[in-house]
């Protein structure tokens, strides 16, 4: 007989790759990004993707009119212009201060100074800048979802996705769409050179344990920016192409005459829309790791959409588990950073005024938010002397602190990105995780 083993047998032996029995694993490789995207040159990498954005959102912010509407009135709120006849003396009342059009950056400035209660009910009768807005739809979505997590509560998880990304699109394609789709164009610009930063050394320490130099994989990815952008712009353009054929007929259809033709050929029209549809339907599902699934690859951004969106319609499950993995560790990962950054600062805060010092007088820091916490009126820092600069630089100190630990949310977006794709391209076409798109970065 012969000592080979029964074909049966070794493919009985063999790991599946793509059942069940891999799935806790893969699962557990996911979670562990939450360590794996708090190695230094990832936090700094994230922080800079929030700081561009956040520098960009500001200025036009700074440049344009209020476009959304208020950010939710309580039931005791007076309306805005009795608070202006009562708080403000009527010289020192911008333009149309009592109409709902006044601008919203103007209402604050002319509420500087009054009492802290008035200036939280301005705060929600004012008009909001886009970028003010969606900042602050962010936070409180995620506030909610990390809420969910911790009391295991899926209902006030899928309210907290709702608030932090779907109502939040909406509203800003309700008042604002230029500022949506610039921002976007812009955002996905600085994941497609950073965030692709951060998922390739994921993927070369992931997949091949190697770490490339940073540098180096900037370098790598600023030179490959065209097709790492292209990847997560090239559907939304495509979508656009195929609208194209109705607008053209819907302006045909203001010809008396020709808008009973354009009503009978409309069913092409409606082809055409339903092909954009599936496109866009594709590109919102394989968003989450098609810009880290560019970074490990080395095909053209229409191979990249196909293939990213063919591995989730062969494993959807798989996809949403690793999915949902990604999310409740990101939240938890997020109290360990945050709860690791409030206790820093205010331990060196409070530790600083232990022997009289006046360093327990500057703004705190919240938890799980990081947002400063300002102190009793009693404990604020005299501006006599150089007191007022040394309180700004530690004010400076402690932003920086915290937009590192803001960038590790950048971080772990992009590792955990990275890892479902490679994970779900070893199970649907059994390709090592080391095997990576060439020529990488260091390549001559």
């Amino acid at each position: 007989m012969p000592n080979e083993p029964d074909d049966y047998i070794v493919r009985f032996m063999e790991p599946p790759t793509g059942s069940l029995s891999t799935l806790g694993s893969d699962a557990r490789s996911v979670g562990m990004g939450v360590f794996a995207a708090m190695r230094p040159e990832r936090l700094v990498l994230g922080g800079l993707v929030l700081l561009l954005a956040f520098l960009v959102g500001t200025l036009h912010d700074s440049q344009s009119a209020t476009s959304m509407p208020p950010a939710g009135l309580a039931g005791s709120d007076p309306t805005l212009p009795e608070l202006f006849r009562e708080h403000v003396e009527e010289l020192e009342r911008p333009h149309g201060w009592d109409t709902s059009d006044v601008d919203g950056f103007e209402v604050r400035a002319a509420f500087a100074t009054a009492a802290p209660e008035v200036r939280a009910a301005v705060e929600r009768l004012r008009r909001r800048g886009p970028f003010e807005s969606l900042t602050s739809s962010l936070r409180g979505g995620l506030g909610r979802v990390g809420e969910g997590v911790v009391r295991l509560e899926p209902a006030l998880i899928v309210a907290g996705v709702h608030e932090a990304v779907f109502a939040n699109v909406a509203g800003l394609w309700t008042n604002d769409r230029g500022f949506l789709v610039l921002f976007g164009i812009y955002l996905l610009l600085l994941l497609a050179i950073l965030g692709a930063t951060i998922a390739r050394l994921d993927a070369e320490r992931f997949g091949r344990d190697r770490d490339p130099g940073v540098i180096a994989v900037l370098r790598w990815s600023i030179r490959d920016w065209r097709r790492l952008w292209g990847a997560t712009l090239l559907p939304p353009v495509l979508a656009i192409c195929l609208l194209l054929p109705a607008a053209a007929l819907g302006l045909l259809a203001l010809v008396p005459g020709i808008d009973v033709l354009v009503a009978i050929v409309w069913i092409a029209v409606l082809v055409f829309a339903f092909a954009a549809a599936l496109v866009t339907t594709a590109w919102l599902v394989s968003l989450p790791i098609l810009s880290a699934a560019a970074a490990c690859e080395s095909g053209d951004p229409s191979e990249m959409v196909v293939r990213t969106a063919g591995l989730i319609r062969m494993r959807p499950g798989r996809f949403l588990v690793l999915l949902g993995t990604a999310l409740v560790a990101g939240v938890l990962g997020w109290m360990l950073v945050s709860g690791v950054t409030m206790i820093t600062l205010e331990g060196a805060r409070v530790a600083g005024g232990i022997f009289g010092g006046w360093t327990e007088g500057v703004a705190g820091t919240a938890w799980p938010s990081l947002a400063p916490v300002p102190v009793a009126a009693e404990s604020t820092v005299p501006t006599t002397g150089t007191r007022w600069l040394a309180a700004g630089i530690l004010e400076a100190w402690r932003s920086v602190v915290t937009l590192l630990a803001m960038g590790w949310t950048v971080a772990f977006g992009m590792v955990s990105g990275t890892r479902i794709y490679l994970l779900l391209r070893r199970s649907v076409e059994s390709l090592p995780l080391d095997e990576l798109g060439t020529p990488g970065p260091g390549a001559d």
